[in-house]
């Protein structure tokens, strides 16, 4: 079974004021997030946002210094690591001025330069009007999102292996690939609006970086903090290995508890134990040796070495450099076969992307970098014997590290965008004043961009807007768009037997006053964290957010848990508390969250599954008007109408077992006593998961019919075969849930020995044109009529990409040409 990854280590408690004690649910006083709001400070200058990233790196070094050196007299030996970053890419430096009164970034270093919209009934694209059809599941209705898939009723819009294909599914039974481009890098997601396509991919930018004449520098690595969650490079230095190794990859910040290790030959300081193997993180790299190549200097000169490519990677014609970006390639289909019209490039990994009607905005997280900082004092080559000698060393190491900070450039921070035009790739000019910076230590280390392109002006340059500090969730309503950040906490004293209760920052943005660039509108914080972007609603201007947070217990393991719904609205540049329901199934966590109107629908779980109905029509004055407790959770909650939830999630015993896969619909008309009406639990469930259960995209309703499509993988518990199958069921608020069927791709591929697993050839999406499901693997493409699944209408088999084989155990298998597809059964024209 899938469970959401809880934190396990222990935080700072943090005294909100918000978390109330007992089982009582509870009202939070409305100024209790206090002095922990993050608001942001738009940089006014490149001197101010110099000042503010050095502001920024100094709280943090400092406080791991204060940290690590507690840690001696607390444990007998050092149990922290002293400084270090963490990045997922290469670092650049935009320059230029987006408008006469803005001062422009600095010049980079060069080489030779010193509720949800699914279904429509046929709108018009400008080529008539087209056929009913299924759109891709989102949370918002109007507010489009990214995915592998698209339709507009006549073709059919897919990234199959590295290419973008363009099918041709009207009539049903004449289902043909009617053009292909191949995309460079991995392709991830995409958007289709009219006649254009945004494809977002990863790329090895090593040839982008050659062309625009910068060099790549390694990732950065953010601090290793105490038994925490919070840095995260894994990496565990040693006595005379004073930084981060040169070019080694860094890991998302949150998950850390990296120890620096003594010398083979030192003994730890009376009274302590050595740490072991088993201290050190579960993935944690060994550190090359040597200082981390240093940033080029304000002169072009680049570091000494590029850093190494990506173990097993091959990476032909880039000289063996490894330098991930992530690629926007915007394609026309004007001319009907597919021609690349613009390709832009930015450092940083794909995080979300949202699109209403030309006004496409994609949230990238990472790119950031820094000074290379020490990890350990370059003179101390065995653990000091008393606790004033590591003092010493330590707060020496703390005046190196402050007057490296103090000393680099403002360049050695920033991020490289890039456009390519032809065979020319230029650096894209930014502004200081689009970089946004939170008070001095509170976010954890990272950088989020907001990139936004206008379809309709593809000539000009993506607007740009920079947030410090990493973001985990991405939300957007047609009016705002929201991002939640992760706290960057402070290490408690050595040796307390502690609960931490973490904070998001949350940061919205406007997207109305001058589409093109989201405005910074407030900031605001509440305590624990979010499990995703349905977390998150806006709805007459105010955010409703859920959180669980971790608590303080009597007994072992001294830790609890509690859940939470806060209102939030901007009050100036404050997002202030308004109203909040705390302490929501104590001991248990959120496994789903649906808002809709003036209701918020909460499923937690640890033994059963209570669905909370939470009253939002006075946001001020929430509560709680009902809830329901039956066995299982639900993990994605769709609302058919105003007073009823279709789920899918699992299915449970009374004594908290958790067994086998479940669709159910729950009548919610009556706020004070939700119902469950029906429930469908799949034969040998057990064996079962889907993809639609942590992620929307993959679970199509399509009301015009009332038909439910999501892929399953199952498992034969006698002998571990395994099939792949698109599922269709009728759903019927007064009948429930009638099975149509299913869709097997297996026939798109050899066959599977026993006991192995299909990788990437599992059905992955449904669509529906009319009265046709259009089904969708990696394998290629199954059209099938709603009132006869059994054989298919067309079957068109796609080239199979060389990501797609088996996991077996003991066997060595692949797919290396795909089987015959299943015949088409013959079908009158259309």
């Amino acid at each position: 079974m899938r469970t959401h990854r809880t934190h396990s280590s222990l935080w700072l408690l943090l005294a909100t004021g918000l978390l109330a004690a007992g089982c009582e649910t509870a009202s939070a006083p409305v100024d209790s997030v206090g002095s922990q709001r993050a608001a942001l400070h738009r940089a006014q200058s490149c001197e101010d946002l110099e000042a503010l990233l050095k502001q920024d790196a100094l709280a943090k070094m400092n406080a791991q210094i204060d940290a690590t050196i507690a840690s001696y007299s607390a444990y007998g030996y050092p149990r922290g690591a002293a400084v270090g970053g963490v990045d997922n890419g290469s670092v650049g430096v935009p320059g230029g001025a987006q408008d006469p009164t803005d001062t422009p970034a600095p010049v980079p270093p060069t080489a030779g330069d010193g509720d949800t919209g699914q279904e429509t009934s046929g709108e018009d694209s400008g080529s008539g009007a087209d056929p009913a059809h299924s759109e891709t599941n989102t949370q918002v209705a109007g507010v489009d999102e990214a995915d592998i898939i698209k339709t507009d009723g006549n073709n059919i819009y897919v990234l199959h292996g590295q290419s973008f294909y363009t099918l041709t599914a009207r009539p049903a039974s004449s289902l043909a690939v009617g053009s292909s481009l191949a995309i460079e890098g991995s392709p991830l997601e995409m958007f289709v609006e009219g006649d254009k396509v945004v494809v977002y991919s990863s790329v090895n930018g090593a040839a982008i970086y050659e062309q625009a004449g910068v060099t790549p520098r390694p990732g950065y690595y953010d601090y290793l903090l105490i038994d925490t969650m919070i840095g995260g490079g894994g990496v565990a230095p040693t006595p005379g290995n004073p930084s981060a190794p040169s070019g080694a990859p860094g890991t998302p910040a949150d998950g850390g508890d990296a120890k620096p290790l003594p010398p083979d030959d030192a003994e730890p300081p009376s009274g302590g134990d050595t740490p072991s193997e088993d201290d050190a993180p579960p993935d944690a790299e060994e550190p090359s040796g040597g200082e981390a190549p240093a940033p080029p200097p304000p002169d072009g000169g680049g570091a000494d070495e590029p850093p190494p490519p990506d173990p097993g990677v091959d990476v032909p014609g880039s000289g063996g450099v490894w330098a991930p970006l992530t690629k926007i390639t915007v394609l026309s289909l004007a001319g009907g076969a597919p021609s690349v019209v613009k390709e832009v490039y930015f450092e940083g990994n794909y995080s979300s992307a949202r699109r209403t009607g030309p006004n496409v905005r994609t949230v990238l997280t990472g790119g950031a970098h820094g000074p290379a900082l020490h990890y350990w004092p370059s003179g101390l080559t065995e653990y000091p014997e008393t606790a004033e000698a590591w003092t010493a060393a330590f707060e020496q190491l703390r005046t190196e590290n402050a007057a490296i900070i103090e000393d680099a450039a403002l360049s050695t921070w920033l991020p490289y965008r890039f456009e390519k035009q032809g065979e020319a790739v230029t650096l894209l000019d930014a502004s200081c004043s689009d970089f946004y910076v939170p008070e001095a230590g509170t976010t954890s280390y990272g950088l989020t961009q907001i990139e936004s392109i206008d379809l309709a002006d593809l000539a000009a340059a993506p607007e740009s807007t920079s947030i410090v500090g990493a973001t985990d969730t991405v939300y957007a309503s047609h009016d705002a768009l929201y991002v939640a950040a992760r706290s960057w906490q402070e290490q408690a004293a050595p040796g307390e037997i502690f609960v931490g209760t973490y904070l998001t920052h949350l940061h919205k943005f406007d997207l109305i006053a001058d589409p093109s660039q989201p405005g910074y509108v407030a900031s605001g914080s509440v305590p624990g964290h979010i499990i995703n972007q349905f977390s998150l609603d806006e709805h007459n201007g105010k955010l409703r957010v859920s959180t669980t947070s971790q608590e303080p217990a009597e007994a072992e393991p001294r830790w609890t848990t509690s859940n939470n719904v806060f209102v939030l609205e901007a009050q100036g540049t404050d997002l202030a508390q308004i109203g909040a329901v705390t302490d929501l199934a104590p001991g248990e966590t959120i496994q789903s969250t649906r808002f809709v109107g003036d209701r918020g629908y909460v499923v937690t779980f640890r033994r059963v599954d209570p669905l909370f109905v939470i009253d939002l029509a006075d946001p001020a004055s929430p509560s709680v008007a009902g809830e329901l407790k039956i066995p299982g959770f639900s993990e994605y909650m769709h609302p058919l109408d105003d007073g009823h939830l279709l789920t899918i999630g699992r299915d449970g015993e009374e004594d908290g077992t958790v067994t086998g896969l479940a669709l159910q619909i729950f009548d919610v008309t009556n706020a004070s006593e939700p119902t469950l009406l029906h429930k469908e639990a799949l034969d040998g469930a057990e064996y079962m998961h889907s993809e639609a259960e942590y992620n929307h995209k993959a679970f199509t309703y399509y009301g015009a019919l009332g038909v439910l499509a999501f892929p399953l993988v199952s498992f034969d518990g006698q002998t571990g075969a395994m099939t792949s199958t698109l599922e269709l069921f009728n759903v019927d608020i007064e009948d429930g849930f009638s099975r149509l069927g299913a869709v097997d791709h297996s026939g798109f591929f050899s066959s599977v020995p026993s006991g192995c697993y299909y990788g990437g050839a599992a059905v992955q999406r449904g669509l529906f044109i009319e009265d046709y499901v259009y089904s969708y693997s990696q394998g290629g493409v199954l059209v099938n009529a709603l009132d006869d699944l059994a054989t298919p209408v067309a079957s068109l088999p796609l080239p199979t990409p060389d990501s797609v084989g088996y996991a077996c155990a003991g066997v060595d298998g692949g797919v290396t040409e795909p089987a015959p597809a299943p015949e088409p059964a013959p079908t009158p024209e259309e």
